[in-house]
């Protein structure tokens, strides 16, 4: 497990996939060597309506439909689990990736097929490499945003200034691979 007391985390509501970014930057930083257990997990679908329940937006108990979330995955060890980072749930941070799945995803609920969960694993030194962002997504016809952006620049690599949606889409592409949720469940 990453020891997160060492870092200095950043978060700014509505803005999960720079959160991460960030996490994974100071992963980089403080815990290298932890970087190569880590993957960025991307969870929409084509509706982009994917339901989490346990989120810190969501009233009483009912889920939150997000049109994605962006978590953080450290794969388990032979002496730890696997664990999520989720800055926007209620659950514990980080929380034991088997707690999470059953609390945030109710995998015991049938949903309607339009809310199925897909679930894109980016490597997260590939994240770091490749993610940018100018943040449009967030903006209104008018200019203003949706939710006050962070208050550092907007993310860019050097391959492309704004792959966001490329990360946020469940059809194959070069960054990652999508899982189905009953793939996700067992992994």
């Amino acid at each position: 497990m990453l020891n997160t007391k060492k870092f200095n985390l950043t978060y700014t509501r509505c803005y999960c996939e720079e959160n991460i970014y960030l996490l994974c930057k100071e992963i980089k930083e403080k815990q290298n060597e932890a970087l190569e257990h880590c993957s960025v997990v991307y969870i929409s679908n084509e509706d982009r309506m994917v339901p989490l329940w346990k989120q810190k937006a969501g009233v009483d108990q009912q889920p939150v439909v997000w049109d994605y979330h962006v978590i953080l995955y450290v794969d388990g060890t032979a002496d730890s689990e696997a664990m999520i980072y989720d800055y926007d749930t209620t659950l514990s941070f980080p929380c034991t990736a088997k707690e999470y799945i059953m609390e945030t995803f109710k995998p015991e609920y049938q949903l309607k097929k339009k809310f199925d969960r897909y679930f894109r694993f980016v490597e997260a030194k590939a994240y770091l490499e490749q993610f940018s962002s100018d943040r449009s997504h967030m903006m209104k016809k008018d200019g203003t945003y949706y939710a006050e952006p962070p208050l550092y620049p907007p993310i860019k690599s050097n391959q492309n200034p704004n792959n966001l949606l490329d990360f946020i889409s469940m059809k194959e592409n070069e960054y990652g691979t999508v899982y189905l949720t009953s793939e996700f469940y067992c992994l």
